[in-house]
């Protein structure tokens, strides 16, 4: 009698990469700002209300800013934040770029498998009981998942941020489930993926259909913190315990060190990918307390603390403002030697309408530590279907967030930041373009 041939279990089916939903979040711009947007979900899109002028336009991609904030800060889609400083957030549960665009061109695991975490960090006081050590994350399967920042420069290699201990700025960049999926089904986390996909990239978008249902579609945060020392009040901060993690480099020659840190967030952009802006729309806040203004230094109107300036520096003796500092940059020497501690401040003020939104949301979420951040502005495509320049437009022009984008603040075409400009130039490893973002680069 023959043996039973065992039967392989089935395959799991694929999931869809933008499944339809049912509760987009369609709040108009023109309703009060009460608690009852707390639980009213993430924007799929913009909703916006007459007259259809700049500024009225530039009043609604704010206010969907707050909400897409609000949602995503939140625990669960639906769900209010919670109060004080260190509740889980939807966007950490999310996928970092590491966890994607692994060694070899590896396929990435699912997108609710445990956190990627590099060999260094692994075997740190405290590991096998995390809970103890650090906040974490359960994700969709009930385990736990760790974060690791890693990242200490910023684009174009402009320069690492130092706070006013003398430690690195740390950054991370995480995608949401439809932006995951899509990279993934389509093999583009590797250079031979990217090689044989017949392109273009083209993300899912954002989009309400009927009432409440719709897409979510693509969108990817970027976040910066701050490593929590003297003179730093936590509960001014969303915090985490995370694993600050240097990989290695050959010049400077630096070598592999993880550690666990206690981080404080200091800087937040979200770009979602809609309908109505496949050139993506940038929403930028800032901690409360990061930089004085270029007014407030020349007025001398400072706060007692600022993450990255010092008003009591005299001249001479602190960095010159807004510079990076001298290399080499090794992120593994901290505090930085010599001293040094950037000096920075905003150079281009937020805006008189921007402030008053900032005030009301930030009313709202009283009893959390959400009132200690503030929207920067949103950039928005105003032509996105122009024939003569890719980026639609963007208004405002320049938008910069003073940790993500410090050492390009202002207003020169072509060396300012501005978020469309910068990312219509991103390409994957083939040079095809990427639709909008740098993350497709990365691939092994």
């Amino acid at each position: 009698m023959l043996a039973a041939v065992p039967v392989p279990p089935p395959t799991p089916p694929t999931p869809p990469i933008d499944p339809v939903i049912d509760n987009c979040n369609i709040t108009t711009p023109d309703t009060a700002v009460t608690t009852a947007l707390l639980t009213t979900g993430t924007p799929c899109q913009p909703q916006f209300v007459a007259p259809f002028d700049l500024d009225n336009l530039q009043h609604g991609f704010d206010y969907y800013s707050w909400l897409t904030f609000i949602a995503l800060n939140a625990p669960e889609d639906g769900q209010a934040p919670a109060p004080g400083n260190n509740g889980d957030t939807q966007w950490e549960q999310w996928r970092e770029v590491s966890d994607l665009m692994l060694p070899g061109g590896a396929a990435p695991a699912a997108f609710d498998a445990p956190r990627v975490i590099p060999d260094a960090c692994k075997g740190l006081e405290g590991e096998r009981t995390l809970r103890v050590v650090r906040r974490p994350t359960l994700n969709k399967a009930g385990t736990h998942s760790i974060e690791v920042a890693s990242e200490v420069t910023q684009p174009f290699d402009s320069g690492p941020l130092i706070d006013q201990n003398g430690n690195y700025v740390r950054y991370e960049i995480l995608v949401n489930e439809p932006m995951y999926e899509y990279i993934v089904q389509n093999k583009l986390y590797s250079k031979a993926g990217q090689d044989a996909f017949s392109g273009p990239v083209a993300f899912p978008e954002g989009n309400n259909t009927t009432g409440t249902s719709g897409t979510m579609g693509a969108i990817m945060v970027k976040a910066a913190w701050k490593v929590l020392g003297a003179g730093d009040d936590p509960n001014r901060f969303h915090i985490t315990e995370a694993l600050a993690y240097n990989p290695p480099s050959v010049n400077p020659k630096i070598p592999e060190s993880c550690s666990l840190v206690t981080l404080g967030l200091v800087g937040w952009h979200a770009a979602h990918k809609t309908s109505d802006a496949p050139q993506w729309i940038w929403s930028t806040y800032e901690q409360i307390d990061n930089v004085p203004s270029d007014a407030d230094i020349k007025n001398r109107t400072f706060k007692s603390h600022y993450n990255f300036y010092d008003p009591n520096c005299k001249t001479g003796a602190c960095a010159a403002l807004n510079e990076p500092p001298p290399r080499p940059w090794n992120p593994s020497i901290q505090p930085f030697p010599n001293g040094f501690r950037s000096q920075i401040s905003r150079v281009t003020a937020l805006t008189d309408a921007t402030v008053s939104l900032n005030t009301s949301f930030q009313a709202i979420l009283d009893g959390t530590v959400w009132p200690n951040y503030e929207l920067v502005s949103t950039q928005w495509p105003t032509d996105a279907t122009s024939k003569v320049d890719p980026t639609g437009v963007p208004a405002p022009t320049f938008l910069a967030n003073t940790t993500l984008e410090t050492y390009t603040q202002g207003e020169v075409p072509q060396a300012s930041s501005s978020c469309m400009d910068c990312h219509n130039n991103a390409g994957d490893t083939t040079g095809r373009p990427s639709d909008f973002t740098f993350i497709l680069e990365r691939a092994q």
